[in-house]
Order: C-alpha cells, then structure tokens, then sequence
C-alpha cells in the first residue's frame, strides 16, 4: 500500500521532522506574513493560498516535488516505503501549510 504523509512546520518551532523530502521555504519563496492584511490569516485562508501561489516558482516546486515523490515510489522498494514531504517555512503558518493543504 503506498502512502504519502504530508507535514508543514515551522523552523522558528523547532528541528524540521525526519522526511523523505524537505522543502525548505523560507530561503527562496516570500513569506506572505510581510503584508500586514496578511499576517493574521492562516493557509486555510483564500487570500493566504492566492498570495503563496503567485510566488515566483512555487508552482515549479510543487510539480519537482511530484517528480521525486514518483521517483521514490517507482524504486525498488515499489512503494512500500512510506514517503514523507516536510514543507517549512518560517512560523509554520502560511507558506508551509498551503504546500500541505489539500486544495
């Protein structure tokens, strides 16, 4: 049975957790707490999700974290190794939580 866990933290909360794949957002995507109307609205929010995908390159991201989570699944232990993606970002609420969301 193939299974895929889905994780959003915070680094500012802590070590990121053991995963299979770590997407380190803070480094290379904005932080959408930078817009005071923003700050208090979570991922679970429309204009939080709207403002992470207008990100120059999160949609690239997205779609590279596919390809390696399909590549991980197509190797030899055929996809009965749990994958684990951990998207991080700084406090845990925005960036992070959306890459994890189900939309």
């Amino acid at each position: 049975m193939t299974v895929i866990e889905l994780v959003s933290f915070g680094y500012l909360r802590g070590q990121p957790p053991a995963a299979t794949v770590t997407l380190d957002l803070p480094r290379h995507f904005l932080d959408p707490h930078v817009n005071r109307t923003l700050r208090c609205p979570t991922a679970h929010d429309a204009p939080v999700r709207a403002a992470v995908m207008r990100t120059p390159g999160i949609k690239q991201l997205v779609a590279g974290t596919v390809l390696h989570t399909e590549a991980c699944l197509a190797g030899p232990s055929g996809g009965d190794v749990p994958v684990t993606i951990a998207a991080g970002c700084a406090g845990g609420r925005h960036r992070a939580v959306d890459r994890t969301k189900e939309s």
